[in-house]
């Protein structure tokens, strides 16, 4: 009878073991496969995150998933959204992991964990005609001017309800955003640096127009990482980039800088030949 009862206790435990390591063994293949190591990032915002030819997403945070990835090669899975909100929405439930670009104290990234510092800044200049005798190096200067912006750009809160308050028209098109600029209806355009260097380019525009070094504002992207990861997962997978945005933070920004130049200066290159609008005369 002793002998029975041993060996049922053992026959417990060992299952109970068997069935530990398989479900740790399992939830590890389960994070790789469908939570730590997917990501999402803008769905067309050029050069942060856009769709190529090939319907891939293109990120500005290459350096940052190489680093990540590491020697070991990590998987990470790429989520391609059908657009920049589904994006987000994905992320908040859990469905991707990884947002890559994150404005802080945004109210539609709630659910979403910040994580810092960030490698990523996308300023927010203005842009005038080289003719002009405006000055513009804050935003104060621009209460009495009449200005407009891309509705397509991507804003933080913050600089959303700033630009309420000025005297901006919205468009969605770049010809007619800067044509407002060449035939005088507005004193200046606000945009993304990045992004407006390449609209520019597409129109050739570059050197008929003249971008501020002076941001108006400075909007830091950030990585960010879903609240809806369950907690263990959630936790190794803040605790891993964080330490790499310490150890790397720097050498990643400056990698991300480089990228950004070179986006650029592609651009120019493929514009060489371009006819500006007939809006310039």
């Amino acid at each position: 009878m002793k002998l029975f009862i041993k060996l049922l206790c053992f026959s417990i435990i060992f299952c109970f073991s068997a069935s530990r390591i398989n479900a740790l063994v399992q939830e590890k293949v389960t994070d790789q496969a469908h939570g730590l190591f997917s990501y999402s990032t803008f769905f067309d915002y050029p050069p942060f995150g856009y769709l190529n030819a090939n319907n891939k997403l293109v990120t500005i945070y290459r350096p940052f998933l190489k680093a990540f990835s590491g020697k070991r090669g990590l998987p990470i899975k790429q989520s391609v959204p059908s657009s920049y909100d589904n994006a987000i929405l994905q992320v908040v439930s859990g469905e991707t992991n990884l947002l890559l670009g994150v404005y802080f104290s945004t109210e539609r990234y709630r659910g979403i964990q910040l994580l810092y510092p960030s490698i990523v800044n996308n300023p927010i200049v203005p842009v005038t005609l080289p003719s002009s005798d405006i000055n513009i190096q804050t935003k104060e200067d621009l209460k009495n001017l009449k200005g407009a912006i891309d509705k397509r750009e991507h804003f933080s809160d913050y600089v959303a309800r700033e630009l309420q308050k000025l005297n901006v028209q919205e468009f969605d098109n770049s010809e007619k955003l800067y044509e407002q600029l060449f035939i005088g209806n507005v004193d200046y355009i606000l945009t993304s640096r990045y992004y407006g260097a390449l609209e520019q380019a597409k129109l050739g525009l570059r050197d008929m127009v003249q971008m501020s070094k002076t941001a108006i504002w400075d909007m830091p992207l950030f990585i960010g990482v879903s609240d809806a990861i369950t907690n263990n997962a959630h936790k190794r997978l803040v605790k891993r980039i964080q330490k790499l945005l310490k150890e790397q933070g720097e050498e990643l920004k400056e990698s991300i800088n480089q990228l950004l130049i070179e986006k650029i200066r592609q651009a120019d290159e493929a514009a060489r030949g371009v006819v500006p609008p007939s809006f310039v005369k």
